[in-house]
Parts: C-alpha cells; sequence; structure tokens
C-alpha cells in the first residue's frame, strides 16, 4: 500500500452495556483482545500510523497494548461527545493529502482483505469517501443507509430514525475511507444536532462531495461488541473460522462446536481433535497426534505422533 495512508480506530466508548470494570475492547475473544483484532487488521492496509483514539479512563491500557506495536500510537478525547469530535483529534497527525481509514475498536471480525477492497475501491474512483454497508438480519441499533436507487443518499442513526427508515436492513458497518483533506474540513462544520447532543462521524457526510457505497456479503464481519451476549456471538463466529482454517489445513476436529482453540494455537497435519477438548495460549500439536476427550491444553508443545487419551 502507498504511504500516505493513515488509519484511525475509535475505542473511546463508555462501555457501559457491557458492564464489567474492564473497558469492552480490552474483552478478549478466542485469547486476543477486541482492539487488538482490529488492529491487525488495519495493519494489512501497511498504514504509516495507526493512531488510537481513547478516552480519559482506557488511555493507559490501551498505550500498554499500543506498545507492543511498531506503527501504533493513542490518543485521548478528553470529553465524549461523539465519534465525529473523535476523529478530530486527528487531524494534527494526518497530512492534508494523505487516505485516512476510520475503524472501530469494538468489532474484532472485520477482515483485512475487505479493508483493502475499500482502499482500491477510493483509489479507482474520485470519490471523498468510501463507506462499508451490509445487509444484516437485525438491523436493531445500526444506523440506516438511505439511498435513491444506486445513489448513497445519508445515514440516519437508529435513536434518530423513523419507524419506516428502521425497517431498512442495509446498515452502516462503521468502517470508513476518506481522502483526509475533505474529511477535516467537513468535520468542522457539524453540528451535534441529534438526540444524542453528539458530534456523529456520519454527518460528514453531507459536506462530501462523492461517497461510494462498498456493500459486504458477509454481514458478521461488521459485528459489534456492546454486550455480553453480542461478545458471545461474535466468540461463536471467530471460534468457526478459526477451526474452519485448520481444517482447511489437514486437521480433523470431531464435533468441532465443542471444542475451542484459541488464535495462538498451531497444530499439525493428520492431527484428530476429540469433543470437549480446550487448546489455550502457544500451545503447539505436531502432525499425526491424537487428543482425546476432555483434554485442557495451555502453552504445552506436543511432538508428532502423540495419543492422548
Amino acid at each position: 500500500m502507498p504511504s500516505d495512508l493513515y488509519a484511525v480506530i475509535l475505542a473511546g466508548g463508555q462501555s457501559k452495556r457491557i458492564k464489567s470494570k474492564l473497558p469492552k475492547v480490552f474483552h478478549k475473544v478466542s485469547g486476543r483482545m477486541m482492539i487488538e483484532w482490529v488492529i491487525e487488521s488495519a495493519l494489512e492496509l501497511e498504514p504509516v500510523e495507526i493512531l488510537i483514539v481513547g478516552n480519559s479512563s482506557n488511555h493507559a491500557l490501551l498505550r500498554e497494548v499500543a506498545s507492543r506495536y511498531r506503527k501504533v500510537s493513542v490518543i485521548v478525547q478528553e470529553v465524549p461527545r461523539g465519534t465525529g469530535d473523535a476523529v478530530r483529534y486527528a487531524e494534527g497527525h494526518v497530512p492534508e493529502d494523505a487516505i485516512l481509514y476510520v475503524g472501530s475498536g469494538d468489532a474484532p471480525l472485520i477482515r483485512g482483505s475487505t479493508l483493502r477492497a475499500m482502499y482500491r475501491r477510493l483509489l479507482s474512483t474520485d470519490a471523498d469517501a468510501v463507506l462499508l454497508t451490509a445487509e444484516v438480519p437485525d438491523p436493531t441499533g445500526y444506523g440506516r443507509i438511505i439511498r435513491e436507487g444506486d445513489r448513497f443518499v445519508r445515514i440516519v442513526e437508529h435513536k434518530d430514525a423513523t419507524e419506516e427508515e428502521r425497517e431498512i436492513r442495509e446498515v452502516n458497518a462503521g468502517f470508513y475511507m476518506f481522502r483526509a483533506g475533505p474529511l477535516f474540513a467537513g468535520l468542522k462544520r457539524i453540528t451535534p444536532n441529534n438526540a444524542q447532543n453528539e458530534y456523529y462521524l456520519t454527518d460528514v457526510f453531507k459536506f462530501l462531495q462523492k461517497i461510494v457505497i462498498h456493500r459486504t456479503d458477509n454481514w458478521e464481519e461488521i459485528l459489534g461488541v456492546n454486550t455480553r451476549r453480542q461478545l458471545a456471538l461474535v466468540e461463536g463466529i471467530m471460534q468457526r473460522r478459526i477451526k474452519g482454517r485448520w481444517m482447511d489445513e489437514g486437521i480433523t476436529f470431531i464435533l468441532p462446536e465443542t471444542t475451542y482453540v484459541e488464535y495462538s494455537v498451531k497444530i499439525g497435519r493428520d492431527t484428530v481433535i476429540y469433543p470437549n477438548v480446550s487448546l489455550l495460549g502457544n500451545t503447539v500439536i505436531g502432525e499425526d497426534c491424537v487428543i482425546g476427550p476432555g483434554r485442557v491444553l495451555k502453552d504445552e508443545e506436543i511432538p508428532d505422533g502423540t495419543v492422548l487419551l
């Protein structure tokens, strides 16, 4: 990717609905914090820098996470005044002629391949922005995409939507590619004229010349986490991804839905994993192994040909 791409990850939400002392972006999905999944996806864009926008209560933890990466830093939104205000904090860090990716820190399923497709879409047009959308079975809580034919008109946040607009199932995914100059110029013009009295990032679209929609066919990848139920849903999807990848590499899972495998585990070809197994941490399993029912392996190295029953 060219050297003029920057990324902003929004991680300043108040995390009230997850009901935890730990801010939601630090909750783990398959052994990795949600914010780390989002960082890893953004790194596939090869950005000059990733800027995480935190708040006054979570910035220290965010800086601890950022210190593990070469290209990641944290800026603080001192007062929570909405996503539009949060992105404005990045203005002094991003050149006017750069491309800026903006994404949500609580959506760990987003794929780097989708972000790269959005980036290519922006480069191939004269648009000021590309926004990611998806058609979801239950759009509750999401901003709705208002179109006239194929033309983007606006986004209406759920709390501000009419009953008719709430029937729309194409939603804003919360991931965007912008040309930085028009974006920051537009952010200076938005106002908090909404039910939440916040500066919505989505209000900037009314001040941009051309917006292109990029719709993903995989609606699961846009799922965000605000509650424990949503965390469990996202965990289940991530587990299917992880075990599906290993099955494609020649590993047998007997009743895979009963097995838990963290992202950092390594498994050799022709190994068979029986039901109710948990593989955790940096466990490495060799080839031609059998891991019997109910085993819990954490940070263990299992040689080729081992049978654990």
